[in-house]
This record gives C-alpha cells, sequence and structure tokens, in this order.
C-alpha cells in the first residue's frame, strides 16, 4: 500500500513539474514578444527623429529660398530611418528563433506570439515608405 501511494505521489509531482515547465514557456513567450514591442518602440523613435531632420532640414530651404543646407543631416535622418529598420529586422528574426526553440520544448500552439510579429512587419513597411519618401522627395 506504501509503494502505491508513493508511485501516485510521484506521478502528481511529475504532473505539476510538468504544469509548471508549460507555465514558464508561456512566460517566456510573453517575455519575448514584450522585447520585441520594446523594440518596436525603439525603431519607431529612430523613424520619428530620422523624418523630423530631414523634414526640418526640408523646412529651413523653403524659408530661406536659394540656400542649401548640407546633405549631412539629411544623410544623418536616413541613417537613423535604416537604423530603425535593420534593428526590428534583426529582432523579428531573433524572436521567430526563440518562439521556434520554445515550440520544440513544449511550448503550447495556441500562445500569442503573432501580433507583435505582425506589428513589427507592417513598421518595416512603414520604414521603407518612409526612405522611399524622403530619397525621392515625393510628394512635394
Amino acid at each position: 500500500m506504501s509503494e502505491a501511494v508513493a508511485s501516485q505521489g510521484q506521478n502528481r509531482a511529475a504532473e505539476v513539474m510538468k504544469s509548471l515547465s508549460d507555465l514558464a514557456l508561456v512566460r517566456t513567450a510573453f517575455s519575448s514578444g514584450r522585447s520585441l514591442m520594446s523594440w518596436i518602440r525603439t525603431s519607431v523613435s529612430l523613424y520619428g527623429f530620422g523624418f523630423s531632420i530631414s523634414k526640418f532640414v526640408d523646412y529651413l530651404e523653403l524659408q530661406q529660398q536659394g540656400t542649401h543646407f548640407s546633405a549631412g543631416l539629411r544623410r544623418l535622418g536616413i541613417a537613423l530611418i535604416l537604423m530603425g529598420v535593420v534593428a526590428l529586422t534583426l529582432a523579428i528574426a531573433e524572436h521567430w528563433q526563440r518562439v521556434r526553440r520554445m515550440r520544440k520544448l513544449g511550448l503550447p500552439p495556441e500562445s500569442p506570439v503573432l501580433l507583435p510579429v505582425a506589428a513589427a512587419g507592417v513598421l518595416i513597411g512603414i520604414g521603407f515608405a518612409t526612405l522611399i519618401t524622403i530619397t525621392t522627395g515625393w510628394p512635394s
């Protein structure tokens, strides 16, 4: 009888450990999503700052017609936007690798990992559109 109780206790302990392991993987997946959202916030800040620098130079040139400012400021704006796009692309790649490793360890498939990736993908498109807008001068 004692062996049956001990075996039942061990089975229950194994179930509890498996449940805790699953919860740890889900918490890690959420943490990975929060990290990706932090990178989204950082890249949007870089986009905004780069776009503002570029458009401020355009504004100054319109105010002082005939005066052209150094192309360095415009290049700085483009570099900041490009840096935001690259950082966000690398963050998505790292997030997907982390989620793939967690799925191999048993992460439940219904874990919400798609929303931050979709938002980041849309923002990469916005970053490229911003780069095209600045480099081509469209719309004038």
